[in-house]
């Protein structure tokens, strides 16, 4: 693979919530997604990772010691565990990284 720029990849993005595979690895989608504004509260049944390449994201999480809000800015990871219903939101915008097993499922709630 010649080497990419997930960042150039996401700022040619047009669509918000419309991801772009960038490569597979093993049985992993690497994906660059715009976010703009917030997307809805689901669960998946296998763990997702955001690396924030621009702009803040915000998860907010239902666990069972009560709601969780993480923000993660400009150079930040976090790992969302499958089960666990989120909604992820950039009132501003943001270019985010993730990494999802192939066979992924989302259930909205």
């Amino acid at each position: 693979m010649e080497p990419k720029s997930m960042l150039e990849i996401g700022e040619g993005l047009k669509e918000p919530f419309s991801p772009f595979e960038v490569c597979t690895l093993d049985d992993y989608h690497i994906i660059v997604v715009r976010f703009e504004g917030s997307y809805r509260r689901h669960r998946h049944n296998r763990d997702e990772f955001f690396y924030v390449l621009k702009g803040t994201l915000e998860i907010e999480m239902e666990l069972e010691g009560g709601p969780e809000k993480r923000v993660l800015k400009e150079g930040q990871c976090a790992v969302v565990r499958k089960g666990v219903v989120h909604r992820t939101s950039s009132p501003d915008g943001a270019i985010i990284a993730l990494a999802e097993h192939r066979a992924i499922s989302y259930e909205f709630l």
